[in-house]
């Protein structure tokens, strides 16, 4: 899972296409972020793993369920944590990741941009699958 981690973090912080990185301030935080850091920023994690035999033995079908939460200071507004949570969408929605160990793996957007008002911040909340086959290590003999 580690190698999966390593490219989603590649992806978003390499996004030329987008701005959802630099909007944020280069503040993207993998489960927790750190004390008294300044907003806006975005803190994501894998909220369920699941694993699944596949036809070859060797080999595993898993599914990752990632989910970002960005936050935002209120004089920022909703209308502009959602315009984010767009362009984050525009950076992983179908991309197609090559981690080590792995055949590939798939992202697809299964929620963008649900808002809400926290006590001291405007937050706003993206989920994410990942779907690919980990490839067995061992070596086939014939």
């Amino acid at each position: 899972m580690y190698s999966v981690l390593a490219n989603l973090a590649t992806a978003i912080t390499s996004s030329a296409t987008t701005s959802f990185f630099q909007t944020l301030g280069g503040r993207v935080y993998l489960d927790e972020a750190p004390a008294n850091v300044q907003l806006p920023l975005c803190v994501y994690g894998v909220v369920e793993q699941t694993v699944e035999p596949t036809y070859d033995a060797e080999s595993k079908r898993e599914r990752f369920t990632i989910e970002f939460t960005q936050y935002f200071p209120h004089s920022t507004g909703v209308a502009a944590a959602v315009q984010n949570a767009e362009r984050l969408d525009a950076v992983l929605d179908n991309l197609e990741l090559k981690p080590s160990g792995y055949d590939r793996i798939v992202i697809r957007a299964e929620t963008r941009g649900v808002p809400g008002i926290e006590d001291d911040a405007v937050s706003v909340s993206s989920r994410f699958r990942l779907e690919g086959t980990r490839i067995s290590t061992t070596a086939i003999t014939v």
